[in-house]
């Protein structure tokens, strides 16, 4: 399988930012209830969106393994 640098940048891109507002709110989630010990995840303010990027992120992970896997046999 033969992949351009513009489709793996773009898809590289894509996972990083899907990560990186994940990372984003789970810390949100932890450190908004601070200074008590109260973690804030279970709220539905932050429990859908971590379910959904969460799920996204795993996709995207999986989907990179595939694509390098399938890469690597073709060379």
């Amino acid at each position: 399988m033969q992949l351009n640098n513009k489709l793996i940048t773009n898809f590289l891109l894509a996972l990083e930012g899907v990560g990186a507002v994940f990372v984003a709110i789970f810390l949100a989630a932890y450190l908004g209830g601070l200074p008590s010990n109260r973690v804030l995840d279970y709220e539905p303010a932050f429990k859908i969106p971590l379910t959904v990027f969460g799920i996204v992120l795993l996709v995207l992970i999986l989907a990179t393994v595939v694509l390098t896997v399938a890469s690597k046999k073709k060379k």
